[in-house]
């Protein structure tokens, strides 16, 4: 079950080891700054892409870094987890399971799905791990967790965390062991709009009358997703119209016709409709 919980690095929802991952591409001098904020200089830390297909990358690709004392460099990844979607944070059982956990971080950077048995998945990006988590049945969801208890991310709602349901029994998954196919993506999208409700109804608050007002706005951002919209800004002016012209005003013919146009990208159909709501 995921739960909101304060910041990881003021509060610790968990007693055990904190680790985190981050992913160069948000900060390029990251491997700088661990080798210089970390205790005495000696980092326990293991970049993900090593010894895998994606080696070449290993640059900019995410590393694993025991992050458990209150010191500078934990100081530098709670800001940079605060301001990008570098990654997470992951508690780990005991440090004899070091290697194991680094092992288990590899086995999820590649997904099988109906085209590759080894698609490259960001599974640490935190905007889309509680969607994920969301969609695993109860052994996957086992399996994602691994040698780790307990997963602490941000993402629209503030900072979350999920526990492992039962304790690890030692087993690590071969890489690509995670299935990511059509009907999982498409869950996914539905699950990631259920945030997108939940953030935006709390802005809108103050002017939208339905009760409660995440359904009424869930149930609008459903109705984009049909029409075709992806993004989240364009989901954001999508409930903009909803509220200000009355959803059956999206429903109309003439709004239905401007989403059909297929010479108009998805921005130039809002500006469309923006207009004739105008």
């Amino acid at each position: 079950m995921v739960k909101p919980i304060p910041s990881p690095f003021e509060q610790a929802p968990d007693p055990h080891l904190r680790c985190v991952i981050l992913e160069a591409t948000a900060d390029p001098d990251m491997p700088r700054w661990l080798y210089q904020l970390a205790p005495e200089g000696t980092p326990q830390w293991a970049p993900l892409f090593l010894d895998t297909p994606y080696q070449a990358l290993s640059e900019q690709g995410p590393a694993l870094v025991m992050s458990a004392a209150s010191d500078q460099w934990s100081d530098y990844a709670h800001a940079l987890l605060t301001q990008s979607d570098a990654g997470c944070v992951l508690y780990l059982d005991d440090l004899r399971h070091w290697d194991a956990a680094i092992a288990h971080c590899q086995s999820l950077l590649a997904v099988r799905t109906e085209e590759r048995s080894d698609q490259l998945m960001r599974f640490f990006e935190p905007r889309w791990l509680e969607p994920l988590l969301e969609t695993l049945s109860p052994g996957e969801r086992q399996a994602f967790f691994g040698p780790f208890c307990g997963l602490a991310w941000r993402n629209e709602l503030g900072w979350r965390y999920a526990s492992r349901p039962q304790p690890w029994d030692g087993t690590l998954q071969a890489p690509g062991w995670l299935w990511l196919g059509e009907q999982r993506r498409q869950e996914l999208e539905k699950a990631r709009l259920r945030l997108f409700a939940a953030q935006m109804a709390d802005d809108y608050r103050a002017v939208i009358d339905a009760s409660p007002p995440q359904d009424f706005v869930h149930t609008q951002l459903l109705a984009a997703h049909e029409a075709g919209i992806t993004q989240k800004a364009h989901y954001e002016r999508w409930l903009r119209l909803a509220l200000s012209r009355g959803p059956e005003f999206l429903q109309a013919a003439p709004a239905q016709r401007v989403m059909a146009r297929e010479d108009l990208a998805t921005g130039a159909k809002l500006d469309e409709l923006e207009s004739l709501s105008g």
